[in-house]
């Protein structure tokens, strides 16, 4: 995966990535069984800051809705997709020209 560089400057194991987000190491495992995280070093079994961040917010959506892992997989993709869109909104409106029209009022 090909992330900015402030979500790759740090590198860790799981170990430390289970240390930094505060939760049990078996929870963080099925986050990676479930695809919500991936290695991104796999044949290291590394991860960076993206991954910390995705947990951390896993953890809130589980802590703030006790939101199960499946669930908070579903809930970070649509977020996910709301982010993008709103991202395509933002560019759209810089691309497209605004026209201003004036109307005479019909009597």
């Amino acid at each position: 995966m090909n992330h900015s560089p402030e979500f790759t400057d740090i590198i860790m194991s799981l170990d430390e990535l289970v240390s930094a987000c505060g939760q049990e190491r078996q929870w963080v495992i099925e986050l990676i069984e479930e695809s919500i995280i991936e290695y991104d070093v796999p044949e290291r079994e590394q991860f960076t800051g993206y991954q910390l961040t995705t947990v951390r917010r896993a953890s809130r959506l589980s802590r703030d809705f006790d939101a199960s892992v499946p669930a908070i997989g579903l809930i970070l993709e649509l977020l996910d997709e709301v982010e993008q869109l709103r991202q395509f909104k933002r560019q759209s409106e810089r691309q497209t020209p605004i026209i201003e029209v004036e109307i005479d009022s019909i009597k």
